[in-house]
């Protein structure tokens, strides 16, 4: 089994100095499709160094004056 590290929203939006409503924003536009914990009654979402790499290449497409849809279709097809 591959070893993965998972990154929480918090961490995330730290290392890409965007909000978690933006995060979340980004996630239900599906640019990204975190995985889910569930601890007892509370979900948790976390995010692969996949997703960060594209939430990273995403911002930086945004920061560059591409729109939201534009800058994840670049980002994808870079992955690809």
């Amino acid at each position: 089994m591959k070893n993965v590290q998972w990154l929480s929203s918090s961490e995330i939006r730290e290392q890409l100095d965007i909000s978690l409503r933006q995060l979340y924003y980004w996630e239900h536009k599906g640019i990204v499709n975190p995985h889910s914990i569930t601890m007892g009654s509370r979900e948790f979402k976390r995010y692969s160094l996949t997703d960060l790499n594209t939430l990273r290449k995403v911002k930086s497409l945004l920061d560059q004056g591409y729109t939201l849809t534009s800058a994840a279709q670049k980002a994808r097809m870079k992955a690809n």
